[in-house]
């Protein structure tokens, strides 16, 4: 018999063991289907994960020349147009 895609418990095993369960949907990473008699009433899913995965970060920071150009032209934009006060630590 093949394994069913998600793990699952009954409502009544839920109630007695909640913390428990709970843990393991969020150590796991896998969602888990609440049934009551025959019925899958409800499915308990860890939460969403955000952000980007490294390879894509690194693929998103990687800049070619003409990028590398524009940024350098903005940042000394940037410096040059910036009121800012001066440093009272430097002398």
């Amino acid at each position: 018999m093949a394994k069913p895609a998600h793990d699952s418990i009954t409502a009544t095993e839920l109630v007695r063991n909640l913390s428990v369960v709970i843990d393991k949907v969020r150590i796991s990473g896998h969602s888990l289907y609440i049934t009551k008699g025959s019925q899958t009433i409800a499915e308990l899913n860890p939460p969403p994960k955000h952000g980007l995965p490294i390879d894509k970060l690194i693929a998103l920071l990687t800049l070619d020349e003409a990028d590398k150009s524009t940024f350098e032209g903005n940042l000394n934009d940037i410096r040059n147009n910036a009121n800012l006060p001066d440093n009272p630590w430097e002398s």
